[in-house]
């Protein structure tokens, strides 16, 4: 029975700028697994960082530190059964590359957004304050577009809605949900 439970969980794992849905969405599969009946539990950055009481600053080294802790957490849960909804930006290759080498059933989802478009929608707020904690990803540090997404939701062109069906479709199509 285990070797099934095994071979059923994933961590799915969003990523892209602030502000393009990330956590919307990632919240929304969440409840989706749920009421599906499958073990999930939901991992957002801010509250990982939040957590351990902003330990970390915002340098690449430090946010690279940041998504290992993140990476090592749905590394437990999924091997313990558990399916992981991830929501954090992961904005650099090498980081993106050190999680698909550690979780061997890893799913990455791309919310492709352009930076105009959600500095004018900008949800918490973060574009028009120029008072972030750190560097912003996509104004004042890079994102690396991701290489190989296993999907890409065009959240700056569809409604959340459209995303969702989207991102729904395609873990069903894989047999995940």
């Amino acid at each position: 029975m285990a070797d099934i439970i095994m071979k059923t969980n994933h961590v799915i794992w969003l990523t892209g700028i602030s502000g393009s849905g990330k956590s919307t969405l990632g919240l929304r599969l969440t409840e989706l697994f749920r009421r599906c009946g499958l073990p999930v539990e939901f991992l957002d950055g801010d509250v990982v960082r939040d957590f351990f009481e902003n330990d970390l600053g915002y340098s690449r080294p430090e946010r690279l530190l940041n998504i290992r802790r993140i990476t090592f957490a749905a590394k437990l849960l999924s091997d313990h059964g558990i399916n992981v909804v991830v929501a954090n930006i992961a904005p650099y290759f090498e980081a993106r590359d050190f999680i698909r080498r550690k979780l061997s059933r890893y799913i990455q989802i791309y919310c492709a957004a352009t930076l105009d478009r959600v500095v004018r929608s900008d949800v918490k707020g973060l574009y028009g304050r120029g008072d972030t904690e750190g560097p912003l990803i996509g104004v004042d540090d890079v994102y690396d577009i991701p290489r190989s997404p296993d999907l890409i939701l065009h959240t700056d062109t569809e409604t959340e809605d459209e995303s969702f069906m989207t991102l729904q479709c395609f873990l069903e199509g894989k047999a995940i949900l």
